[in-house]
């Protein structure tokens, strides 16, 4: 293989786009579902509350954030970090395809009393600059770059900065893999999921060496924790890692195996389930 002249944004292409759910609607209908469940979570782990209060005052450093900045941001979810930025700068646009989302986000906006985020409800692959948006500062992005081109959504990235861009995602192989291969052994199916390997930081920065952007890279750990109510909704959650991608149907032995796998691996709480362990973060900027 001739790793200098290799073309990794077709790699990415051929190998990982189209993979995360059968279609785009598919894509923007299970974070519309899964919007209030992750949000929950996500927002209430004080563990991974301090991994972000530590992102932020990074990015205040790297980036020169102050109350003249304007920030870019795709994907922010339920405002995991939209809200504690859009207290330092002078305003943050937002590209959040789900709607359930956007609702979380402007509801938490609205309890804290912020008013600067302006929010479009598109798909990053659908939005063009200067038509949805003008430059911004900062053009941000925390494990959301779930898109049809990588390339093409990096250098509009990159197109769209009047000085930075920054990345957040995955330092090492997705945490749920080893649950993920358990689960795919008792229902028959490909161990391999390429969706594992298509955020991870090192396609990324091949990508973007690809088009001679150089980003500055730092790995840290990071805490992992993932609550669930009951089996019921934890089975839900993993078997919609196989379903979202394809039609699958589960027999009533295979369904009572994945339960008990779970039920095995999981951690039981007075309030429900839990998965706990460590992993790691990319933090790529340019």
């Amino acid at each position: 293989m001739d790793l200098i002249n290799f073309n990794w944004s077709e790699y990415w292409a051929n190998n990982y786009s189209g993979i995360n759910h059968k279609s785009k609607e598919d894509l923007v209908d299970f974070w519309d579902k899964f919007s209030e469940n992750y949000a929950k979570h996500i927002l209430t782990n004080e563990n991974l509350n301090g991994d972000i209060k530590r992102n932020v005052e990074k990015f205040k450093e790297i980036f020169n954030l102050d109350n003249n900045t304007t920030i870019l941001e795709i994907g922010p979810g339920p405002g995991t970090y939209t809200i504690p930025l859009a207290k330092i700068v002078k305003n943050i646009t937002v590209v959040e395809p789900s709607t359930g989302m956007s609702e979380i986000l402007l509801k938490r906006a609205k309890e804290e009393n912020i008013d600067n985020i302006t929010i479009i409800n598109k798909r990053w692959d659908d939005v063009e600059l200067h038509r949805d948006f003008e430059k911004h500062d900062l053009v941000f992005s925390s494990y959301s770059l779930v898109v049809e081109d990588m390339g093409e959504s990096l250098l509009k990235m990159n197109e769209s900065k009047n000085k930075y861009c920054g990345i957040l995602t995955f330092g090492n192989l997705p945490v749920h893999k080893d649950i993920y291969v358990k689960i795919g052994d008792i229902l028959n199916l490909e161990n391999t999921k390429k969706g594992d390997f298509s955020l991870n930081y090192i396609l990324i920065n091949n990508i973007l060496n690809q088009y001679e952007i150089y980003a500055n890279i730092n790995i840290h750990e990071k805490s992992f924790c993932q609550y669930f109510n009951n089996i019921e909704e934890a089975f839900k959650k993993y078997k919609s890692g196989y379903t979202k991608t394809r039609e699958l149907e589960l027999s009533e032995d295979q369904i009572n195996d994945v339960k008990k796998l779970l039920e095995d691996t999981l951690t039981k709480t007075k309030d429900g389930w839990t998965y706990n362990t460590e992993s790691k973060e990319a933090f790529l900027w340019w």
